[in-house]
Protein backbone atom coordinates (compact mmCIF):
# COMPACT_ATOMS: atom_id res chain seq x y z
CA UNK A 1 0.00 0.00 0.00
CA UNK A 2 1.57 3.66 -0.67
CA UNK A 3 2.06 6.20 2.14
CA UNK A 4 -0.73 8.20 3.01
CA UNK A 5 0.18 12.04 1.74
CA UNK A 6 -1.29 14.56 3.89
CA UNK A 7 -1.52 18.13 2.11
CA UNK A 8 -1.84 20.92 4.98
CA UNK A 9 -3.15 23.90 4.03
CA UNK A 10 -3.12 27.07 5.87
CA UNK A 11 -6.26 29.43 5.74
CA UNK A 12 -6.64 32.37 3.49
CA UNK A 13 -6.14 35.85 5.03
CA UNK A 14 -8.72 36.85 7.53
CA UNK A 15 -10.08 40.42 8.33
CA UNK A 16 -7.95 40.18 11.55
CA UNK A 17 -5.01 39.29 10.12
CA UNK A 18 -5.59 42.33 7.37
CA UNK A 19 -6.12 44.64 10.88
CA UNK A 20 -3.69 42.82 12.94
CA UNK A 21 -5.71 41.73 15.28
CA UNK A 22 -5.17 38.33 17.21
CA UNK A 23 -8.03 35.84 16.31
CA UNK A 24 -9.74 33.20 18.77
CA UNK A 25 -10.84 29.59 17.85
CA UNK A 26 -14.29 30.48 19.12
CA UNK A 27 -16.00 33.79 17.22
CA UNK A 28 -16.44 33.90 13.20
CA UNK A 29 -13.28 35.61 11.59
CA UNK A 30 -14.34 35.91 7.54
CA UNK A 31 -12.49 35.77 5.19
CA UNK A 32 -11.17 38.80 2.64
CA UNK A 33 -11.45 39.07 -0.66
CA UNK A 34 -7.39 38.25 -0.97
CA UNK A 35 -8.56 34.86 1.47
CA UNK A 36 -11.24 33.45 -1.20
CA UNK A 37 -8.15 34.19 -3.64
CA UNK A 38 -6.18 32.68 -1.97
CA UNK A 39 -8.45 29.60 -0.78
CA UNK A 40 -9.47 29.27 -4.22
CA UNK A 41 -5.83 28.95 -5.73
CA UNK A 42 -5.12 26.24 -3.25
CA UNK A 43 -7.93 24.20 -4.99
CA UNK A 44 -6.98 24.51 -8.29
CA UNK A 45 -3.57 23.78 -6.85
CA UNK A 46 -4.58 20.56 -5.53
CA UNK A 47 -6.80 19.64 -8.45
CA UNK A 48 -3.79 20.17 -10.70
CA UNK A 49 -1.83 17.88 -8.03
CA UNK A 50 -4.53 14.95 -7.90
CA UNK A 51 -7.14 15.60 -10.45
CA UNK A 52 -10.92 15.63 -10.00
CA UNK A 53 -12.83 14.92 -7.73
CA UNK A 54 -9.78 12.79 -5.87
CA UNK A 55 -10.69 10.05 -3.40
CA UNK A 56 -9.24 11.80 -0.28
CA UNK A 57 -10.01 12.38 3.41
CA UNK A 58 -11.00 16.35 4.43
CA UNK A 59 -10.19 17.17 7.39
CA UNK A 60 -10.84 20.83 8.75
CA UNK A 61 -10.40 23.22 11.61
CA UNK A 62 -13.65 24.02 13.35
CA UNK A 63 -13.33 27.49 12.82
CA UNK A 64 -15.18 30.11 10.39
CA UNK A 65 -11.98 30.71 8.72
CA UNK A 66 -10.97 27.12 7.77
CA UNK A 67 -13.98 26.34 7.07
CA UNK A 68 -14.60 28.96 4.45
CA UNK A 69 -11.33 28.20 2.87
CA UNK A 70 -12.15 24.46 2.54
CA UNK A 71 -15.34 25.03 1.08
CA UNK A 72 -13.40 26.94 -1.66
CA UNK A 73 -10.83 24.01 -1.96
CA UNK A 74 -13.69 21.49 -1.75
CA UNK A 75 -14.85 23.06 -5.11
CA UNK A 76 -12.22 23.27 -6.59
CA UNK A 77 -11.23 19.99 -6.03
CA UNK A 78 -14.90 18.64 -6.97
CA UNK A 79 -15.15 16.49 -3.64
CA UNK A 80 -18.23 16.95 -0.84
CA UNK A 81 -17.46 19.72 1.62
CA UNK A 82 -20.43 18.33 4.18
CA UNK A 83 -17.49 14.86 4.31
CA UNK A 84 -15.28 17.01 5.54
CA UNK A 85 -13.92 15.76 9.28
CA UNK A 86 -14.27 18.61 11.82
CA UNK A 87 -12.07 19.05 14.68
CA UNK A 88 -11.29 21.34 17.27
CA UNK A 89 -7.94 19.20 17.63
CA UNK A 90 -6.08 21.29 14.20
CA UNK A 91 -7.19 24.76 15.74
CA UNK A 92 -5.11 27.58 16.15
CA UNK A 93 -3.00 28.53 19.27
CA UNK A 94 -5.57 29.70 21.49
CA UNK A 95 -4.52 33.10 22.97
CA UNK A 96 -6.49 33.71 25.89
CA UNK A 97 -7.51 37.20 26.87
CA UNK A 98 -5.65 38.66 24.05
CA UNK A 99 -7.91 37.26 21.43
CA UNK A 100 -9.70 39.85 19.59
CA UNK A 101 -7.18 42.79 20.38
CA UNK A 102 -4.56 44.26 18.36
CA UNK A 103 -1.00 42.96 18.29
CA UNK A 104 -0.18 46.51 19.15
CA UNK A 105 -2.10 47.10 21.67
CA UNK A 106 -1.48 43.92 23.64
CA UNK A 107 2.62 44.66 22.97
CA UNK A 108 2.07 48.25 24.63
CA UNK A 109 1.55 46.13 27.70
CA UNK A 110 3.57 43.14 27.73
CA UNK A 111 6.30 43.82 25.09
CA UNK A 112 6.79 41.90 22.11
CA UNK A 113 4.29 39.04 21.75
CA UNK A 114 6.35 38.09 18.51
CA UNK A 115 9.20 35.80 18.76
CA UNK A 116 11.76 35.30 16.26
CA UNK A 117 11.25 33.14 13.15
CA UNK A 118 7.42 34.32 13.21
CA UNK A 119 6.33 32.57 16.41
CA UNK A 120 4.14 33.67 19.05
CA UNK A 121 4.86 34.05 22.24
CA UNK A 122 2.29 32.15 24.74
CA UNK A 123 -0.12 33.71 26.54
CA UNK A 124 -0.31 33.77 30.46
CA UNK A 125 -3.92 32.64 30.26
CA UNK A 126 -3.69 30.99 26.48
CA UNK A 127 -2.18 27.92 25.22
CA UNK A 128 1.67 26.50 25.19
CA UNK A 129 3.04 24.85 22.60
CA UNK A 130 3.76 21.59 24.32
CA UNK A 131 -0.61 22.12 24.89
CA UNK A 132 -0.67 22.21 20.97
CA UNK A 133 1.43 19.07 20.10
CA UNK A 134 -0.39 16.97 22.87
CA UNK A 135 -4.09 17.69 20.27
CA UNK A 136 -2.11 17.82 17.23
CA UNK A 137 -0.77 14.51 18.56
CA UNK A 138 -4.07 12.57 19.39
CA UNK A 139 -5.31 13.95 15.82
CA UNK A 140 -2.41 12.56 13.91
CA UNK A 141 -2.63 8.81 15.91
CA UNK A 142 -6.42 9.09 14.17
CA UNK A 143 -5.45 10.34 10.64
CA UNK A 144 -2.82 8.11 10.56
CA UNK A 145 -4.64 4.83 10.65
CA UNK A 146 -6.93 5.84 7.75
CA UNK A 147 -6.10 5.07 4.29
CA UNK A 148 -5.24 7.10 1.42
CA UNK A 149 -4.46 10.84 1.17
CA UNK A 150 -5.48 13.75 3.18
CA UNK A 151 -6.32 17.42 2.95
CA UNK A 152 -5.84 19.32 5.97
CA UNK A 153 -7.01 23.03 6.29
CA UNK A 154 -5.82 24.56 9.42
CA UNK A 155 -3.36 27.69 10.86
CA UNK A 156 -0.42 28.97 10.44
CA UNK A 157 0.93 28.11 14.13
CA UNK A 158 -1.19 24.88 14.57
CA UNK A 159 0.05 23.96 11.31
CA UNK A 160 3.92 24.81 11.79
CA UNK A 161 3.45 22.28 15.00
CA UNK A 162 1.96 19.38 12.85
CA UNK A 163 4.53 19.84 10.04
CA UNK A 164 7.14 19.63 12.62
CA UNK A 165 6.00 16.44 14.16
CA UNK A 166 5.39 14.73 10.85
CA UNK A 167 8.51 15.85 9.08
CA UNK A 168 11.19 15.43 11.87
CA UNK A 169 11.97 19.29 12.46
CA UNK A 170 14.17 20.26 15.42
CA UNK A 171 12.53 20.87 18.63
CA UNK A 172 12.73 24.53 19.67
CA UNK A 173 14.89 25.35 22.83
CA UNK A 174 12.65 27.64 24.35
CA UNK A 175 8.98 26.29 23.43
CA UNK A 176 10.01 22.30 23.68
CA UNK A 177 8.14 21.42 20.62
CA UNK A 178 9.53 20.51 16.49
CA UNK A 179 8.53 23.23 14.76
CA UNK A 180 8.84 23.64 10.87
CA UNK A 181 9.46 27.05 8.94
CA UNK A 182 6.69 29.51 8.72
CA UNK A 183 4.89 29.33 5.42
CA UNK A 184 2.73 32.21 3.88
CA UNK A 185 -1.32 32.12 4.28
CA UNK A 186 -3.02 30.09 1.16
CA UNK A 187 -0.30 27.74 1.37
CA UNK A 188 0.41 24.17 1.07
CA UNK A 189 2.93 21.63 2.59
CA UNK A 190 2.54 18.16 1.27
CA UNK A 191 4.24 15.85 4.10
CA UNK A 192 4.64 12.11 3.03
CA UNK A 193 7.13 9.45 5.02
CA UNK A 194 8.43 12.20 7.11
CA UNK A 195 9.79 14.19 4.44
CA UNK A 196 8.03 18.09 3.77
CA UNK A 197 7.81 19.48 0.55
CA UNK A 198 6.01 23.27 -0.08
CA UNK A 199 3.94 22.24 -2.66
CA UNK A 200 1.80 26.18 -2.80
CA UNK A 201 3.05 29.32 -1.86
CA UNK A 202 6.11 30.20 0.29
CA UNK A 203 8.20 30.41 3.27
CA UNK A 204 8.62 32.96 6.04
CA UNK A 205 5.25 34.89 5.35
CA UNK A 206 4.34 37.29 8.23
CA UNK A 207 2.61 35.57 11.00
CA UNK A 208 -0.80 36.41 12.56
CA UNK A 209 -2.44 33.69 13.49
Amino acid sequence: MPSPRFFIMRHGETVYNAARRLQANHIHTPLTRLGFEQALAMGEALRAKLGEAPAVTLHVSETGRALQTAAMVAAGLGIDWFAARRTDDLKEIDMGSWCGRLYDDVEAEVGPIVMAQHLLRPAPDGEDYPMIAARLTRWLDEASAMPGDHVVVMHGISSRVLRGMMAGYPVHPELGVPIAPSLVQGSIALVVEGRETVLFGSKLGTEHA
